[in-house]
């Protein structure tokens, strides 16, 4: 996504992005001061079958994302979807036999992280993107890889540069405000979750409304190859990945933590944060 938007961006920016502070959380949510709290809260949420909890440990608009294991195609749930499903098990939850937490990148309001949870017949590999927002800590990504037990997720020796020839084309779509990499590189319903970008303290904008961006400053002859981008991280887990991105613009660093999946045989982005690890809401 863009780190610098000139001016013929900004009136399409504030029209269609969704920024904070969020809403007053309300009686039944809870304020997380760290990371950790915020993935233990969906833990809990799990093994309760309380939608009230996971609502405070995740951001309303995350889409959970994970592979069909015998069709390779993207499966998506929405939170809502996921609220159903906890509060009709909630007469008989099936808590987790064992969970662990791994912090695999922290950088001021940005982490990414591993949860794994295992039950007798399976076990659930998370990888997950957590930001410091005005109400507290939240998950803003999530993908899965589901495993038998004693599986291990099994990646392919080609992984780690097909997943970096993607976050290539991210950086050149970047870089030429291509629309059509955008298109290519995501998933349709990847979000870009900001922290401290252009003064907002937290915002948050669908691919789409990117790639107008985008498709507006290619229009006006407006590219950004010269900031000097870096793949710092690429983290793989059979059919989901994680990466950290960081780039340069002036005197300003950014970073992005970035969800993939891979699905059909191609690598895409399917959640994103990002934004100025110095500052925090």
């Amino acid at each position: 996504m863009s780190k610098t938007l000139p001016l013929v961006t900004l009136a399409l920016l504030t029209a269609c992005v969704r920024t904070g502070p969020l809403p007053s959380p309300g009686p039944f949510s809870r304020l997380h001061n760290t990371p950790e709290e915020a993935v233990q809260a969906y833990f809990q949420a799990s093994d309760t079958g309380s939608s009230r909890l996971l609502r405070s440990a995740f951001h309303p608009d995350v889409l959970m994302h994970w592979v069909d294991g015998t069709e390779g195609s993207l499966r998506t749930r929405t939170q809502l979807e996921w609220w159903q499903l906890l509060d009709a098990a909630a007469k008989a939850p099936q808590p987790a036999a064992g969970r662990s937490l791994t912090v695999l990148d922290r950088e001021g309001p940005f982490a990414l992280m591993e949860a794994v949870s295992h039950w007798p017949d399976h076990t659930f590999d998370d990888l997950l993107l957590v930001v410091e927002t005005p109400v507290g800590w939240r998950i803003v990504g999530k993908v899965f890889q589901r495993l038998a037990p004693g599986e291990v997720a099994a990646t392919s020796p080609s992984a780690q540069q097909e997943v970096r020839t993607v976050l290539d084309a991210k950086i050149e779509a970047h870089a030429l405000y291509s629309h059509a990499l955008l298109h290519q590189s995501h998933t349709p319903g990847c979000l870009y979750y900001r922290v401290h970008v252009e003064g907002v303290p937290f915002a948050w904008g669908t691919l789409s409304e990117a790639a107008a961006r985008y498709a507006a400053n290619a229009e006006a002859g407006i590219q950004d190859p010269e900031s000097p981008w870096t793949i710092l991280k690429v983290e793989i887990r059979g059919n989901v990945a994680a990466a950290k991105l960081e780039v340069r613009v002036g005197d300003a660093r950014f970073i992005d933590h970035l969800l993939l999946v891979r699905t059909g045989g191609q690598w895409r982005i399917s959640a994103a944060a990002w934004g100025n690890p110095l500052l925090s809401p």
